[in-house]
């Protein structure tokens, strides 16, 4: 898990956009894995400004890797605490065997993907999510249950974010999500 943690603060701040349109800050280590599953992740939205470095860091329910036959799918919600509501993203990609970068894309924008032990990072820009952030209100009403800091830093990304959607979600492969209630007709115990 700690290694999941490390660099957070140095991405967030590293990815902002130029007059060119932002840079990806995302390094290759290692191989992608091939394995499909949910995991646990964070958001990261990139800022030049420290004081907000640790607002632009949101917690993502569940991350999606579904790998089929050299294909791979990148689905999960984007954090409410970022958009204001409910938004799925997916991206899609091709991943050769011991690929160690891809490129993803799909209706909503554009990305790529690399690997650093257990930890895939996906940097992605957006392009049609619609007006952001969909509800303020939620934004605070998340920001004040979820993180120590002041709301309004919170919202302060929110509304960056909803005028530069960029951002980074860092997946952790080492922390599957395991369903406490199996689908029905699912016969796994």
């Amino acid at each position: 898990m700690r290694s999941f943690l490390l660099g957070t603060v140095a991405l967030v701040s590293t990815a902002c956009s130029s007059s060119d349109g932002p840079t990806d800050p995302l390094v290759p280590a290692d191989p992608l894995p091939s394995s499909s599953g949910s995991f646990a992740a964070r958001y990261l939205v990139p800022t030049d400004d420290p004081a907000l470095a640790e607002a632009a860091v949101f917690p993502v329910d569940h991350v999606d890797w579904t790998v089929v036959g050299g294909a791979v799918t990148l689905h999960y919600p984007l954090p409410p605490g970022l958009v204001g509501g409910d938004l799925d993203v997916t991206f899609d990609g091709s991943l050769p065997a011991g690929s160690t970068r891809i490129a993803i894309g799909g209706a909503q924008g554009t990305g790529s993907c690399v690997a650093a032990g257990t930890t895939v990072s996906c940097f992605e820009v957006f392009g049609d999510l619609g007006t952001l952030p969909i509800s303020m209100t939620v934004v605070e009403q998340v920001a004040a249950q979820e993180y120590a800091g002041p709301v309004e830093y919170r919202a302060t990304i929110a509304t960056l974010f909803g005028t530069d959607p960029v951002g980074i979600v860092e997946i952790d492969f080492s922390s599957p999500i395991v369903e406490d209630n199996p689908r029905p007709g699912d016969d796994s115990p």
